[in-house]
């Protein structure tokens, strides 16, 4: 498939030119060059933030069936170009194409969920004031802006600009340097959808047009999907320019429990996607495996035999499952992490090395053997490493399971109702799932707790996170 990449940055309905900077996105399935976007310094963030000023009045104050329609059409045209968009993900950050499609059509389902809310979007009315009539209203913060990360681009950018400009707000997104292209091409689709120029802008740009965003004074609401470390970097900036409000949806490090009453071949499957799917580059990555002892040695057997016919290789053939680590710095930090393991005493079953150097390439690698306080129990790798360890006791498997200082999700394989209860309410996530690993639906809420986020996206909880609530009394 011949595509055209776009390069330029989209502010206030048009491509333009950066500050003169270049950042260079490189393949990682081949290591080749493949574009050079442009980057926004001052002058294109405060241009960006002119542009949302000026539309997003006329936005907020027209008709919410119009907002509705567009955003309708705009899910229209995301589907019609799913092809075009999921080959340029997978050419910037290696997620297998089949899979890339599919978040591209999840994408195009956001949009058109978030258009039937557009119109539903509702306060309170109170008479218990004796002698007046009280209401809350929710109203659109105005300027809003996202900053995404790079293992699902175009996932995330909808579930930051979907509820916003459901809500009237504009939204400013700022994408990853490492996977900035099919951010760029979904900017001229909500063009061509009928986006007012202004209400959408896609600014490329590293750490520096990141911090510029954040402590922007006119930007009043931000949300970031990222790492813990950035994140906190993230609110302590929000906070000390204009105290703007703040949604984090931060790492994980997400165990999962599997019982001896469960579906084991079942289980095997789920728990072997759990983390290597998107070569493991994913927050609510299935890595900290807890297997009930009776089963524990079957259970390892069988998620050996599945990592050894698993797939990995070309990210745009359709039949690999998991494609490269999306550049050199993660190849050699997920590198890193699988020697750190072996040092500190953790034994290989499968994997341990690289994969075909042509690419970032990692083998699915499972350990065993391994401390719970080693650096591979505790730290998010963000690359295809499980852990297996071994628990007899309900309470012993709930408390390692919780010992930890994120808690973005959490899984529990078990056919005992009952059980799944106690850990579903047990578990300290922000996301728990019985006979299954990560999943994301917009309606219902997506967060962490702990050290996993502030907030939560997705549901109804994204109209509140992109509205401010104004209380009136009328006497």
């Amino acid at each position: 498939m011949s595509i055209e990449l776009e390069e330029r940055l989209f502010i206030g309905g048009k491509f333009t030119e950066g500050n003169g900077k270049r950042i260079v996105v490189v393949n990682p399935a081949t290591k080749q060059e493949i574009a050079s976007v442009h980057v926004a310094g001052e002058k294109e963030v405060d241009a960006a933030v002119d542009a949302a000023e000026k539309a997003w009045p006329a936005w907020a104050n027209g008709d919410p069936a119009l907002r509705a329609k567009v955003l309708h059409k705009l899910g229209d045209l995301v589907d019609e170009h799913a092809d075009r968009l999921g080959t340029v993900q997978t050419m910037e950050m290696g997620k297998p194409v089949v899979q890339s499609i599919g978040e591209v059509h999840y994408v195009a389902y956001l949009f058109r969920y978030f258009a039937g809310i557009a119109d539903k979007v509702h306060g309170k009315t109170s008479l218990n004031v004796p002698g007046f009539l009280g209401m809350e209203i929710r109203q659109p913060y105005g300027v809003t802006a996202g900053i995404i990360p790079w293992n699902g681009p175009l996932a995330t950018l909808a579930w930051k600009v979907a509820p916003a400009l459901a809500t009237g707000n504009a939204s400013i997104i700022k994408t990853s340097e490492k996977s900035p292209l099919s951010a760029l091409l979904f900017a001229a689709l909500a063009k061509d959808a009928g986006i007012p120029d202004g209400i959408l802008s896609i600014l490329s740009g590293a750490r520096e047009t990141g911090e510029l965003i954040v402590s922007h004074m006119r930007i009043r609401k931000i949300s970031f999907t990222g790492s813990t470390a950035t994140g906190k970097a993230v609110a302590r900036a929000a906070a000390t320019s204009n105290l703007k409000t703040v949604t984090l949806e931060l790492g994980g490090k997400s165990p999962v429990i599997v019982f001896d009453d469960c579906d084991l071949e079942d289980a095997v499957s789920r728990v072997h996607g759990g983390f290597t799917q998107n070569s493991g580059q994913m927050c609510a990555a299935a890595t900290r495996i807890y297997v009930q002892d009776t089963i524990f040695d079957s259970f390892s057997e069988k998620l050996i035999a599945a990592a050894k016919t698993l797939k990995v290789g070309d990210p745009t053939d359709s039949t690999s499952w998991s494609g490269p680590q999306v550049d050199s710095i993660q190849h050699n930090r997920v590198i890193q992490y699988i020697e750190t393991g072996k040092t500190e005493g953790g034994s290989v079953l499968i994997g341990g090395v690289p994969g075909d150097e042509k690419g970032y390439y990692v083998k699915p690698t499972i350990f065993v053997n391994v401390d719970e306080d080693a650096t591979i129990s505790k730290e998010e790798i963000f690359g295809p490493v499980g852990v297996l360890h071994k628990f007899i006791t309900e309470e012993e498997a709930l408390k390692r399971a919780n010992n930890s200082e994120y808690g973005l999700a959490a899984y529990v394989f078990t056919k005992d109702i009952s059980r799944a209860v106690r850990f579903v309410k047990g578990l300290e996530s922000g996301q728990v799932g019985v006979n299954t690993v990560a999943m994301a639906h917009p309606n219902l809420a997506y967060g962490g707790w702990k050290g996993s986020g502030v907030g939560r996206e997705l549901g109804d909880y994204a109209i509140e996170a992109y509205t401010e609530v104004k209380t009136i009394f009328i006497r």
